[in-house]
């Protein structure tokens, strides 16, 4: 065989090689885009019921709850369940970014997709308890789910028919809270989660979730409740915490009620 015709053959067989592993690459993301959350593992437990009750029945919803309770994974869960019934199309998830601890790390280099990669790698986790990694993957690709920090969301308008779910809220600032809230059109539903003890920031400033509760509820004899027509708060105890004895015993003993 001619040097000539070894050379074309070893082209054709590349060329073949790469159409091959391109149509597998396709078969993969079509497989990943089509393929529905693993939603039927989870059931809601104890007060989470009332998480549900209150996200069916109400556009904006806040849960307050300590560590362990399952608050973020029970709103997470009910959150995709509407995405997949059909309900709404996507899924904004913000998380504010904070170093934790007593020692300062600095800030990240590199593009706003390499920053937030590191501060999601733990709430990614959360989504990967209901879908695989390459439907998660591609969720974020074709924008079903996005995570953002505040700073990227100055100026911005959330869509109709956005799940928009603010993370940990007793880490944002008040004006940073109220930020982000107003950046809701009609036709979303505005999901948020805190815990009031777990204020780690290496720079301490005011919760924003504290102030903005007290704007939308008040206090009796049974309780807090929401005085905000739009509104509905949910409060979870450390009677809720489903980590393990540990755990529940450690926000017993750190709660401030």
């Amino acid at each position: 065989m001619s040097k000539s015709r070894r050379n074309q053959k070893s082209f054709l067989n590349e060329v073949s090689e790469k159409e091959s592993r391109g149509l597998q690459q396709q078969a993969i993301v079509s497989h990943n885009k089509y393929q529905k959350y693993d939603l039927d593992w989870f059931k809601p437990r104890g007060r989470q019921v009332e998480i549900m009750d209150a996200v069916d029945t109400h556009d904006w919803v806040a849960v307050e709850a300590p560590s362990g309770s399952g608050k973020t994974t029970a709103l997470l869960w009910k959150a995709l369940s509407l995405i997949q019934q059909g309900k709404y199309k996507r899924l904004v998830f913000v998380r504010g970014v904070m170093e934790v601890g007593d020692d300062c790390i600095g800030y990240l280099k590199g593009s706003e997709e390499d920053k937030l990669s590191a501060h999601f790698d733990s709430t990614r986790e959360l989504f990967l308890d209901f879908m695989s990694k390459g439907k998660l993957e591609c969720e974020e690709k074709v924008g079903n789910i996005v995570f953002k920090i505040p700073n990227f969301l100055l100026g911005a308008t959330i869509q109709p028919d956005t799940i928009y779910f603010l993370n940990e809220c007793q880490t944002f600032s008040p004006m940073t809270l109220k930020l982000l809230m107003e950046r809701v059109s009609d036709g979303c539903k505005l999901l948020m989660d805190a815990d009031r003890q777990q204020t780690y920031a290496i720079k301490k400033r005011k919760d924003g979730f504290s102030d903005f509760i007290d704007k939308v509820t008040e206090v009796d004899e049974d309780g807090r409740y929401s005085i905000e027509p739009l509104f509905k708060y949910v409060k979870l105890t450390t009677n809720e915490n489903q980590r393990g004895a540990i755990s529940k015993r450690v926000t017993e003993l750190y709660s401030v009620e």
